[in-house]
């Protein structure tokens, strides 16, 4: 009798929907691997933070850049813009909330007694 791997069963991950362009408007599922990251294969966390911060600056820069639009009076359509606002404000949130709870574990870490 031999014992079977068991793989995730309907799961999905988020591909970093939270960072994507103003342009993607509906959130991109890939399903989990179902087998264990070996070391090589494991995302850096430096990585993931430093592309989810250039996806926040480029969301930052392109609602940036469509509000600039309106007001000097181009053809930019307005419900286009505030989507694109909001969208920005909504990524910058995440990304206040991460710092803030990376702040709080290494406060944790500091507060421990070895």
């Amino acid at each position: 009798m031999s014992i079977q791997q068991i793989g995730a069963v309907g799961a999905f991950a988020l591909s970093g929907a939270a960072f994507e362009s103003p342009a993607a408007t509906s959130v991109s599922m890939r399903p989990m691997r179902s087998h264990v990251f070996a070391r090589s294969e494991a995302p850096d966390f430096m990585q993931m933070l430093g592309t989810g911060l250039e996806r926040l600056d480029h969301g930052m820069r392109a609602a940036d850049a469509r509000m600039r639009g309106v007001a000097l009076g181009d053809d930019t359509p307005l419900h286009e813009t505030m989507i694109a606002m909001e969208q920005a404000r909504m990524r910058l949130m995440l990304a206040i909330e991460v710092r803030n709870r990376l702040i709080e574990a290494y406060q944790e870490l500091t507060r421990m007694q070895l």
